[in-house]
């Protein structure tokens, strides 16, 4: 008997679980669904909005005006004086005469290049690379045969059209300093082969690289096989000498020589010495990096 009782109250907890499951199952069921998003990169334009990018001749507009009753947006919404939206309007109103140097246009691009970690061809990373090659061989009086930078080091695309200084210091925000690697060929091939493992490979400058599956099929510097005992010289950011992006250059460099020369600086450089000699900033894909699944 008491045997009994005890399968009784078991089975008794097991429906009670099944019911409870299926009232949790059927409160589930008619729950309205999340909705799904569908997202695509557009043109960033303001013309949702009524704002205007800032510029050096349309800074005193771009960000609304101010009249007796308040703020008013450039698309024509008034805020009340007190309103938080008129509070910020104002402040960056008053910054506009300290930062319009920031608008001083610098050179010229012939398209936006943009930056994508999918691909690791990309006309943005390809001139920012071989800017820092020819800004290199200047700055630390040789030739260099590589340069090496990561994509998270460019943080925003390079525009179409005029680019002023407020262009480049986006694009290079961060206190990355400039450095020369002396490297063998059987350093850089190892350096290839741990690019080779990620999914974007980085930005490169002085070589041509194919990757199948993840591993190096073929390397050339200059047109020409590595020389496994030749000492190359490489210019690259600090940032990737021991372990940023997980790129540890230093371990396999011969020597290091490290500068005060923000990369920043050398883009600077390089975009006005274009400008003065009339080059339009351009950036193509030109298959120095190829991975195939």
């Amino acid at each position: 008997m008491e045997a009994e009782k005890k399968n009784q109250g078991v089975w008794y907890i097991a429906w009670a679980l099944i019911f409870v499951g299926a009232l949790v199952a059927a409160n589930q069921a008619m729950q309205p669904k999340a909705p799904s998003f569908d997202y695509k990169l557009v043109k960033m334009d303001g013309h949702r909005t009524g704002v205007q990018s800032v510029t050096l001749e349309n800074a005193s507009t771009a960000l609304g005006t101010f009249d007796d009753e308040g703020y008013v947006t450039p698309s024509g919404v008034r805020y009340a004086e007190d309103s938080p939206m008129a509070g910020v309007a104002s402040i960056l109103m008053e910054a506009q005469p300290k930062l319009a140097f920031l608008k001083t246009v610098i050179g010229h691009s012939a398209s936006m290049l943009t930056n994508d970690r999918d691909n690791p061809d990309l006309p943005l990373g390809n001139l920012v690379t071989d800017a820092m090659r020819s800004q290199g061989s200047k700055l630390f009086k040789m030739p260099m045969d590589l340069a090496l930078l990561n994509f998270g080091g460019i943080r925003t695309p390079l525009p179409q059209g005029a680019v002023t200084l407020e262009d480049i210091n986006s694009m290079f925000p961060f206190k990355n300093y400039i450095c020369l690697v002396k490297i063998k060929g059987e350093g850089v091939q190892k350096l290839f082969e741990q690019l080779a493992g990620t999914k974007a490979f980085q930005a490169i400058s002085g070589a041509k690289v194919k990757v199948k599956d993840h591993k190096v099929e073929e390397a050339l510097i200059d047109g020409k096989p590595i020389d496994p005992n030749k000492v190359y010289n490489l210019i690259t950011i600090d940032f990737l000498l021991d372990g940023g992006d997980n790129i540890r250059v230093g371990s396999l460099a011969q020597s290091v020589k490290l500068t005060h020369t923000l990369i920043l600086d050398v883009m600077l450089d390089y975009v006005r010495s274009c400008e003065a000699a009339g080059i339009v900033l351009d950036g193509k894909s030109d298959g120095r990096v190829v991975m195939e699944d």
